[in-house]
């Protein structure tokens, strides 16, 4: 089981902890995670993110043999900047969804821990003789993210000399609490995320001293729970729970920041083109709400319309901005607007009222 070096600095705001995928031990909550949404959804945010996977990619090949196995041009890009991108296997279902930065000797993937074990299986099984290798460095390098309206300014208050603006996924180095930091602007839909990139040694030094900035720009420190939320509530998929090996770039609607259709051949561009230019996908992630007072039903569950099943459930939330419990689905493709109304089933034959709202939700 992994756990965070900063445990006990987590302990002293009195964390409680769950569990993601595989096996890592996060901070939920620190007592009131809708509170936690709210100040990140209003201000800014702090959450640790220690979990994230980190693999350094390098070799005379390394631009040309990752632009083959991902979604996204990663060919073009320019030292300084990245990409959002699908990790695909040969049938266009997404292995992963990483970020990947450029660096003038190397390409800095990261990705959940969730997706790690297929995403690199599949790279180094497509290595054949090309000059190209892997390093990971999650051990050694960690993640503090920044979120809210307000996190820029919490970086440039935090940060030692002058930090220009950064547009998304572009990066820059600064210097927090005299410790090496890598900036990456990684936005949710209509929220800012900077994501801080650190060796596992600064991370104490670094949290503290943003933990210690004026209050004006002091970020409020949220755990997973109140992530969760802001992602479901602007439906930005995460890998493990609403993006699968089952799912394709389309139907998690990723495809117009995730997947480029002039940068040539990569792993699964077959089928994704062919779904672009010649079809379309069968289901979509989209956002349900459960009719009030009837309760929440659970992931996995189906979707029934009509008396036939019409998709299923990937996860459940209670939204701080509807007041009630939010489901991201797949759903038939049909029934995937707004207003349209199913039921959620589960094994034992208990059903919810449920009606298709559109992403992001607002109040």
């Amino acid at each position: 089981m992994a756990v965070t070096p900063l445990i006990d600095q987590h302990r002293e705001l009195e964390a409680r902890f769950t569990q993601i995928e595989p096996d890592h031990v996060v901070v939920n909550h620190y007592g009131d995670p809708v509170e936690e949404h709210r100040a990140v959804a209003e201000g800014c945010g702090l959450i640790d993110r220690y979990y994230r996977t980190k693999v350094k990619v390098a070799g005379a090949d390394a631009l040309t043999f990752l632009n083959g196995q991902v979604t996204n041009d990663v060919r073009r890009l320019e030292v300084g900047h990245g990409v959002y991108a699908v990790a695909a296997d040969a049938k266009g279902h997404c292995l992963g969804d990483p970020f990947i930065y450029r660096f003038p000797d190397s390409l800095l993937v990261d990705l959940e821990p969730a997706a790690t074990e297929a995403t690199l299986a599949s790279w180094r099984a497509h290595v054949v003789a090309d000059d190209v290798t892997f390093e990971e460095l999650t051990g050694e390098m960690r993640t503090l993210s920044l979120v809210g309206p307000r996190a820029f300014e919490a970086v440039q208050a935090a940060a030692e000399g002058e930090v220009a603006p950064l547009e998304p996924l572009r990066f820059a180095g600064v210097a927090i609490a005299g410790q090496p930091v890598v900036v990456a602007r990684s936005d949710f839909p209509g929220l800012e995320a900077y994501d801080l990139f650190l060796w596992t040694q600064a991370l104490i030094p670094v949290w503290r001293r943003l933990l210690e900035l004026p209050e004006g720009v002091r970020p409020r420190p949220f755990g997973d729970a109140a992530l969760t939320t802001l992602m479901a509530e602007r439906g930005r998929p995460r890998y493990g729970r609403d993006l699968t090996e089952r799912n394709l770039p389309q139907e998690a609607g990723i495809e117009a920041i995730a997947v480029s259709y002039d940068k040539g051949c990569y792993l699964g561009q077959e089928v994704i083109c062919r779904i672009h230019s010649q079809g379309h996908v069968n289901r979509r992630l989209t956002g349900l709400v459960v009719a009030e007072g009837e309760g929440r039903p659970a992931a996995g569950d189906k979707l029934i319309h009509e008396g036939k099943e019409a998709g299923w459930i990937t996860q459940v939330v209670d939204s701080p901005t509807l007041g009630r419990p939010l489901a991201l689905a797949y759903v038939r493709r049909n029934l995937a607007e707004p207003g349209s109304r199913l039921r959620a089933r589960n094994r034992k034959g208990k059903e919810w009222r449920m009606e298709v709202v559109g992403l992001p939700v607002t109040p």
